[in-house]
């Protein structure tokens, strides 16, 4: 009787530690994980800056119609299109360095729609966007594809249920932040002095760049990441 009610006990605290709250504490002292999961708070809430050029720069900052607004970023989505594929195909090959070269591709996009506004002004026109809106949407998928199956490679299979649903909440809880955040700081730029365009593009300049410091941030916790991804066939 002894040795049976110690497996039961066993058996309990394994089920508790895979199913329940219990695996959470566990997990989060495991630094792959727990990498992933403030990876995917810093990446995702760089998106916010995104949206804020996107959304707010070309209609509310240049006067470009939905439709005008729709056109000029459709690039960005094709290339994240492209992006997806790439980083779905070589993560099994490249594990955690797919991410880095995503985060490199899509800052030099950001970086050059900075370079964009900052030179063209009030007439940057959907044409000047084109090339740096493809570079960075083809950056910004190669890290979303393959970001679900590296960070949750050392993940255990009973465990897996829970853990993805913690990833999921802190993605929707690092595009609120970041929205949050980078829009106080558009915002914040946005309500200066001087004529309504130009105040925009210099918000939008400087958003661009808050953007591109959360993905250099990215870049350096990826390197608590696992270094491949989670075989397919694992589960």
């Amino acid at each position: 009787m002894p040795v049976r009610t110690r497996r039961r006990s066993r058996r309990a605290r394994g089920l508790r530690g895979g199913s329940g709250g219990g695996w959470l504490s566990g997990r989060s002292r495991h630094r792959p994980y727990r990498a992933g999961i403030v990876f995917s708070l810093v990446f995702i809430g760089s998106l916010g800056g995104i949206v804020m050029i996107f959304n707010v720069l070309l209609q509310n900052g240049l006067g470009f119609s939905p439709w005008h607004s729709a056109v000029t970023t459709a690039p960005w989505a094709a290339g994240a299109f492209v992006g997806s594929a790439v980083g779905g195909i070589t993560m099994s090959k490249l594990g955690r360095r797919v991410l880095h070269a995503g985060l490199v591709v899509e800052a030099a996009g950001l970086l050059g729609i900075w370079a964009v506004l900052r030179g063209a002004g009030g007439g940057v026109s959907t044409l000047d966007l084109l090339a740096p809106m493809v570079v960075g949407g083809i950056g910004m998928g190669m890290v979303f594809v393959p970001l679900f199956d590296i960070a949750m490679a050392g993940v255990r299979p009973q465990e897996m249920g829970s853990a993805s649903g913690v990833l999921q909440t802190v993605n929707s809880l690092g595009m609120s932040l970041g929205i949050a955040g980078i829009g106080a700081i558009f915002f914040a730029l946005a309500g200066g002095r001087g004529g309504h365009v130009p105040v925009y593009l210099h918000a939008a300049q400087w958003t661009a760049l808050a953007t591109v410091a959360l993905l250099a941030c990215s870049f350096a916790i990826a390197f608590g990441l696992p270094r491949r991804a989670r075989e397919m066939g694992g589960e």
